[in-house]
């Protein structure tokens, strides 16, 4: 029966299942700073990783990239002092809590988010416009503070690096695997 579930979920997990699991996760990260939001956050990413394990590979990659991308752009931000963040469990600078909403956002990039790594233009105003969007919620969760005076064109120009960066791994990995 559980394996039945899983073949009716797999079948349209890359639209809206797998983009309310990883809102979920999002939430929890967000709501539940310490361990507790990432490792919801790591369940959505394990439970993406098993419905497609067929293409394990190249999601590994996208989850892996958003990590690493996200760790060294939110720690500069941190330590330029464009961003403060909430949040004592660190990876360098950057807090775990959203070290983890990367990586769920990485196992999203060829799926149910995938339309915002579509092409370079949209990767750009995702970038642009989604980054200081995201970051004014974060403001308004209490989760963070961006700095009124270079904050804000520091996240734009971070996120539309990170952005065109993920947006071009997207697109390789997918012309260079089957779907």
């Amino acid at each position: 029966m559980i394996k039945r579930a899983l073949g009716a979920l797999s079948a349209r997990w890359s639209s809206w299942p797998q983009l309310v699991c990883h809102q979920l996760g999002w939430w929890a990260c967000v709501v539940w700073m310490g361990w507790a939001g990432p490792a919801v956050m790591i369940g959505f990413i394990g439970l993406h990783l098993y419905i497609v394990r067929e293409r394990i590979g190249r999601e590994l990659i996208l989850v892996s990239a958003a990590a690493i991308i996200g760790i060294v752009l939110d720690s500069s931000l941190a330590v330029t002092g464009a961003v403060s963040y909430v949040g004592s469990l660190k990876v360098w600078a950057s807090p775990f809590w959203l070290v983890a909403i990367w990586a769920g956002f990485g196992a999203t990039l060829l799926h149910s988010q995938s339309m915002l790594v579509r092409n370079r233009t949209i990767c750009i105003l995702t970038g642009a416009l989604g980054g200081p969007a995201a970051y004014w919620g974060g403001e308004r969760l209490d989760r963070m503070s961006v700095n009124p005076e270079m904050g804000w064109v520091a996240v734009s120009a971070t996120w539309t690096a990170a952005l065109i960066i993920l947006g071009e791994l997207a697109t390789r990995l997918r012309r260079s695997s089957p779907a």
